[in-house]
């Protein structure tokens, strides 16, 4: 469970209030706090279903080390970062070499090698079992990394690290195009923690829990569509470079259809098993039947997402930086932020749920028109060639 502001607020008077009273019951919040008691259950049977806190058979809260946890755990795997960025980025110009089963193999290789070690480690470490879970990963990361510098190193016959050199051209393009994917995670999490403070602000603690397991069936509707995008880069891109504009154009077609189709999967489930979907992540019937319409509304354009990210990805591939990162700075940024400002003060909490699906409406169809005008302008280039 991701821990929303709201909920840090509740934990940390549950804290204050057991140094001052001892023994701290759901009243004693909702009086600290001045909010009603519904407000405080709503949130604390949240808190309790994600582990942060337990209540005894005299209803008093009690916290749990869900935290302490954590940062040990935080501590431990933050050492292979370093595998894990080298890892990810190789395994990226492994695929741009069409190395495509390669790529997956070493990925999944890291992956089995820690679903084993994990029971394994935190069974020989006992005690620091949360440490033996990291190191876990932190090995399959390093045995990942190990396995593709090898490639590199002694098979590649395309890149060789040892020959690598500084390129000044080519670094100005890496940083263009590399650039826009760090704005759009970055803008991504200013997009998430507005969602959450203003459904919070408008909603109260209903519409909060809501927005937050709206956000995880949206997160997790959105792992297809970009693994399908990591397929495309590579065909674009190689196809590009050798002004093989029809392959572009043909590619672009075929995963905009391929992108609609897997986001359907996901988009008509969502839309006609609404609550069902929304109870497997611990929302409440209550919450469920008063907020199952403001999910749908939500979720309503996700079908046409498949295109959006195809569109990014296009120009990415193309190594045209500037138009990638123009439509994400519009779409998270300059378009959003001030929609979600001022929306809900002319239309409440309603606009919450519908700023977002409006915002990336009118960014789908604004990057569907950049995307034609580009093919267009390849077309032209090869006419004239």
């Amino acid at each position: 469970m991701k821990l929303h502001a709201s909920g840090e607020d509740y934990l940390e008077t549950i804290l204050v209030l057991q140094k001052k009273l001892g023994m701290v019951r759901s009243v004693d919040v909702a009086r600290h706090m001045e909010v009603s008691k519904p407000s405080v259950c709503h949130v604390v049977a949240t808190l309790r279903d994600g582990g942060f806190l337990t209540m005894d058979s005299d209803y008093f809260l009690h916290l749990t080390e869900i935290k302490a946890y954590g940062i040990r755990y935080l501590r431990v795997i933050f050492i292979g970062s370093l595998f894990v960025n080298f890892t990810q980025s190789a395994n990226m110009v492994m695929r741009g070499e069409g190395l495509m089963k390669k790529a997956m193999m070493i990925m999944g290789l890291g992956a089995l090698l820690n679903i084993i070690l994990d029971p394994i480690l935190m069974t020989v470490m006992g005690e620091y079992a949360i440490e033996g879970a990291a190191l876990a990963t932190i090995t399959a990361q390093f045995v990942q990394a190990v396995v593709t510098l090898h490639y590199f190193l002694k098979k590649s016959k395309v890149v060789k690290i040892h020959k690598i050199k500084s390129d000044e051209e080519i670094k100005k393009e890496m940083f263009g195009v590399g650039s826009s994917a760090m704005m759009m995670q970055l803008l991504f999490m200013i997009q998430q923690t507005m969602l959450y403070k203003m459904a919070f602000k408008y909603g109260g603690d209903p519409n909060g829990i809501l927005m937050a397991a709206s956000l995880r069936v949206y997160a997790f509707s959105f792992i297809p569509l970009w693994g399908m995008s990591q397929g495309l880069q590579p065909v674009v891109g190689t196809n590009f470079g050798a002004k093989q504009y029809d392959r572009v154009r043909q590619a672009m077609k075929v995963f905009s259809i391929g992108g609609l189709v897997l986001a359907a999967i996901f988009w008509i489930p969502s839309l006609l098993l609404s609550s069902q979907i929304l109870s497997l992540f611990g929302v409440e019937a209550s919450i469920i039947t008063q907020g199952v319409g403001n999910f749908r509304l939500f979720y309503s354009v996700f079908i046409l997402y498949g295109v959006m990210v195809m569109t990014i990805t296009f120009f990415q591939s193309i190594g045209n930086g500037k138009k990638a990162g123009i439509i994400v700075m519009l779409r998270q940024l300059f378009l959003f932020v001030p929609a979600m400002v001022l929306l809900p003060m002319v239309f409440g909490v309603k606009a919450v749920w519908f700023t977002q699906p409006l915002v990336d409406f009118i960014m789908i169809v604004v990057g569907i028109f950049m995307m034609l005008g580009e093919l267009n302008k390849m077309s032209k280039e090869k006419v004239q060639a």
